[in-house]
């Protein structure tokens, strides 16, 4: 029964794609997000609901929510590189991931038994991602200024969650 949850969250994979064939047209582009955003919100609530009905199979959410964040945010930054050829724009909007993933190795190599659970400042840092990318889909221009909030709120998520690995 989790499945609804996790289709909600592979539904951001065409998004990105949608985002990918609508890059500059502002409207779509803002739709795209919203939905994206909504989808990212729904989808831990939609299986918490289900959890606490008793629907535990199958209980992948806990790595598939955050790799389809990172593929979503992966196919964004890599149209917004192929139309504005803007590295700094790509590096700030990207910087999450950047220092995500070598955590996320650490962590895993760690071999811990519990999982590493978002965080507040993780799901602000996901939304301000989202947001820098819609923007810089939507009206490249008015990009950087959100992507270094996206940035400022991604390295934070980071350092936060690089303490809580090594506090266990």
């Amino acid at each position: 029964m989790l499945w609804l949850a996790h289709a909600l969250t592979l539904s951001r994979l065409p998004i990105a794609l949608g985002l990918v064939e609508l890059y500059g047209q502002t409207t779509w582009a803002v739709v795209l997000i919203a939905l994206a955003a909504a989808t990212d919100a729904a989808d831990g609530t939609v299986a918490r609901a289900l959890q606490k009905r008793g629907h535990t199979r199958p209980a992948i959410g806990g790595w598939l929510d955050p790799l389809v964040d990172k593929i979503f945010v992966a196919i964004v930054i890599a149209t917004i590189a192929w139309h504005t050829h803007d590295l700094v724009l790509v590096a700030l909007i990207g910087a999450r991931e950047i220092a995500m993933i070598p955590l996320a190795i650490a962590y895993l190599a760690k071999r811990s038994k519990r999982a590493l659970r978002a965080a507040p400042i993780g799901k602000a840092a996901t939304i301000a991602q989202f947001i820098a990318c819609g923007v810089a889909v939507a009206y490249p221009p008015y990009g950087l200024p959100i992507a270094i909030v996206a940035a400022a709120l991604g390295l934070a998520a980071a350092g936060y969650y690089l303490q809580r690995m090594f506090r266990r």
